[in-house]
């Protein structure tokens, strides 16, 4: 079975290794730290698995930690406290508080880590997950001073055994506020890589019949190049076909991605389209299928980071084919005809929303973004603030009634003491998020961690949504065509939290 949610098991056929998997490894047994970075749904934590037990075979201890497991509210010392649990329950080591009165990260690791003077390697997966910028700083900043601390400490502490790698989608240069305090600074930074086509042919051998292996491997990577995630899924639609039906159907599954694309280009092209500078690199791009390259700019960077551009000679070009023809359709081409779409930031959520299990749910929430986007590309911005105000409120609703209990309660205790604090009306019920406002909706949900680290909920999306209201519209009166940069300032904060949302 092709695998297309999760790391790819241990045990699995359908895993390549790839250049970036032996490069970490290789760096990792040479007592150097890493920095893997890469597009979501890379492969990224599936290598890590294999780095972990090619780190293992060669004598190493490690541990592999995923910070977003962390709750969503939590000080320093619960954050150095559940980091060394984790740790701790990856080297098979009991966990006692060290002696100190406030022990930091160094004491912390040393009471987690295995005895004997041997390497000790801690892989840590989606390392910007850490929500609060001030714990970040001083978390990261911690590991930064062991490493600058080892050259001085004898043989057997655990400044010399230890050492990190970090893996996520991110932008090392904005992550930590002080770069002295940053140990991606002193870390190997290595970059994931795409399947080539021996690859996709290896991959569409456990699938397909043998007579039309070549074709169907030749057809996926001419849309998707290596993706291993765009080959896996397309790979899945044909899985138990006979041969014949193998061949249409990956023709057939290639036009559709083409046309409606799936969750995974939806999360990429709303991430760039929600950054303006990122936008306007893509753009050009788009215009002339490749820019000149700029290795100074950050955002040109994580262009690359994110899994849109690559690097070819000077310029970067697009991906893959699919990402191109995306790219030039008119969110980011307006110099373009277009009779479906008429606005350059909207287009309709397609399965952009596949994240919400409950059938209703999704289908009511899908319909009003959709709605909106229609309402805002005809010029009807009072229905498009509408349509967006539901689809927040119906998200968030499903969201945090998804939560469990003690995450929800922790989050509800949070916004209680924040500011402006949490305050429940006799209408609604604390343990259902259904009868709450919209803004305690956003409070609630300000507390909790998104699939990328904290959701971010902007107040803006509430104040907008009551621009619809009569006496409010009334007080506050714009004519129609002046409301549209709320509207579109509602649709791209929308976009920013599915974005950073997923069921829990």
């Amino acid at each position: 079975m092709t695998s297309l949610n999760g790391p790819v098991p241990m045990d699995s056929p359908f895993y390549v290794p790839r250049t970036f998997e032996t490069e970490a490894l290789k760096t990792l047994l040479a007592r150097e730290w890493v920095l893997l970075l890469g597009p979501r749904q890379h492969g990224k934590t599936s290598a890590l698995l294999r780095i972990r037990k090619g780190l293992a075979d060669a004598g190493f201890a490690c541990a592999f930690v995923d910070l977003q497991s962390l709750p969503p509210t939590i000080t320093f010392a619960e954050l150095l406290e559940q980091f060394a649990r984790s740790v701790a329950r990856g080297f098979g080591t009991t966990l006692a508080k060290p002696a100190t009165q406030s022990p930091t990260l160094r004491d912390w690791l040393e009471a987690a880590a295995p005895p004997g003077e041997g390497p000790i390697v801690i892989l840590v997966d989606e390392a910007s997950a850490v929500r609060d910028p001030q714990l970040r700083s001083g978390f990261f900043g911690q590991m930064r001073a062991m490493k600058n601390e080892a050259a001085f400490c004898h043989a057997g502490a655990i400044e010399k055994r230890l050492q990190f790698l970090f893996a996520g989608t991110f932008r090392q240069e904005s992550l930590i506020d002080n770069p002295a305090n940053s140990p991606f600074n002193v870390s190997k930074r290595i970059d994931t890589d795409d399947l080539g086509l021996a690859g996709v042919k290896a991959l569409v051998e456990l699938v397909v019949a043998p007579g039309a292996i070549d074709g169907i491997a030749s057809k996926i990577f001419e849309l998707v190049g290596g993706q291993p995630h765009l080959v896996q899924t397309l790979l899945s639609t044909v899985e138990g076909l006979d041969p014949v039906g193998q061949e249409q159907g990956i023709f057939d599954a290639c036009a559709a991605l083409k046309v409606t694309g799936n969750e995974h280009t939806n999360w990429l092209f709303r991430t760039v389209i929600g950054d303006p500078a990122l936008a306007l690199i893509a753009s050009k791009a788009a215009a002339e299928s490749k820019i000149q390259n700029d290795p100074t700019n950050a955002d040109y960077r994580h262009l690359i980071v994110l899994g849109l551009l690559r690097r070819d000679g000077p310029h970067l070009v697009f991906r893959n084919p699919l990402y191109e023809y995306l790219a030039q359709t008119p969110q980011f081409r307006p110099d373009l005809p277009s009779t479906e779409i008429k606005s350059e930031l909207f287009y309709p959520i397609g399965s952009g929303l596949s994240f919400v299990t409950d059938e209703k749910d999704r289908e009511i929430c899908t319909r009003a973004y959709d709605g909106a986007v229609a309402a805002a590309n005809a010029g009807h911005f009072r229905l498009a603030l509408v349509g967006f105000g539901i689809a927040i409120e119906g998200l968030l609703i499903f969201w945090l009634s998804k939560q469990p209990a003690p995450n929800l309660a922790a989050a509800i205790a949070a916004a209680k003491a924040a500011r402006p604090p949490l305050s429940f009306s006799r209408f609604e019920v604390e343990t259902d998020p259904s009868s709450w406002s919209l803004a305690n909706l956003m409070r609630v949900a300000r507390q909790m961690n998104g699939v990328r680290g904290p959701l971010e909920v902007s107040e803006a999306l509430r104040n907008m949504r009551n621009y619809v209201h009569p006496a409010l519209m009334k007080a506050s009166y714009l004519e129609e065509e002046k409301l549209k940069p709320e509207a579109l300032a509602a649709g791209g904060l929308l976009q920013s939290v599915i974005r950073d949302m997923q069921s829990p």
